[in-house]
């Protein structure tokens, strides 16, 4: 089980989905969520100003939309890789979109942060094929 995720999405249903199921199935103790990129920025910097061990605090994985307002999910992805994701070696990103558009999916292959793309809505069979993952694989042994 992973500990902590952290949903990035506008739409407050999805959100609600998301984090019903990531709890009911097992698949996380703790579901923090971001209604913007901003908002998910914000959550790490103060997890950085704050806490006396961020990298051991930090979610596992961000589940993150990329049709936003405010801060849109490759804004995010433009502040988050240079200021964090060295420094947060074990959270990787999962992005969760509706989109089909095939140029999201290349610029997805850009960031070496970003483990997957997943179509929305989050579902029981999505939370299957990220266990099988490499990354998730120590989680869920």
């Amino acid at each position: 089980m992973i500990r902590k995720v952290l949903c990035v999405d506008d739409d407050t249903i999805s959100l609600t989905i998301s984090q019903l199921l990531l709890k009911r199935t097992g698949f996380a103790t703790e579901v923090d969520t971001a209604i913007d990129g901003s908002e998910a920025l914000e959550y790490f910097e103060n997890l950085f100003a704050n806490d006396p061990n961020p990298a051991d605090n930090a979610p596992e994985l961000i589940l993150l939309d990329i049709n936003m307002p405010v801060m849109n999910g490759w804004e995010f992805l433009h502040e988050y890789n240079p200021r964090f994701s060295a420094k947060l070696p074990n959270t990787q990103i999962v992005i969760l979109s509706s989109t089909i558009d095939p140029e999201d999916f290349a610029l997805a292959k850009q960031y070496p942060v970003v483990m997957q793309f997943i179509s929305k809505p989050l579902s029981i069979e999505n939370l299957e094929e990220l266990k099988a993952t490499p990354f998730m694989k120590k989680y869920f042994s």
